[in-house]
């Protein structure tokens, strides 16, 4: 069974990887710049993995996550508008992107 921090987090990574999909469409629309396009699609595709967050990625976003926390959106955000740029084109490769920029913000952690 999953719990709800847990959970919580992955609807959030969902939510933000679908608007960020939603603006790179836009984006697609108004530029010839085919990597938007792409990038909408992968966001799509990875929106739909985030129920797949494992157990140790978890554990790395724990400390970090706080669904009101304008940080946590801040980060989120960034990590996603680096997909289908900068090598970030699967679910497991946003989640360490997500603890690098999480990481830079924090460096407590």
């Amino acid at each position: 069974m999953i719990d709800n921090k847990k959970q919580n987090c992955i609807d959030s990574l969902s939510g933000s990887l679908t608007r960020t999909a939603n603006w790179r469409r836009g984006l697609d629309a108004r530029y010839n710049d085919p990597r938007n396009g792409r990038a909408s699609g992968l966001l799509v595709r990875l929106a739909g993995e985030t129920s797949s967050l494992t157990d140790h990625a978890w554990s790395k976003l724990r400390p970090f996550y706080n669904w009101s926390s304008p940080t946590w959106s801040e980060a989120v955000s960034a990590a996603a508008r680096k997909v289908g740029f900068h090598n970030v084109d699967t679910f497991p490769a946003f989640t360490e992107t997500l603890v690098g920029v999480l990481s830079e913000q924090n460096p407590a952690y």
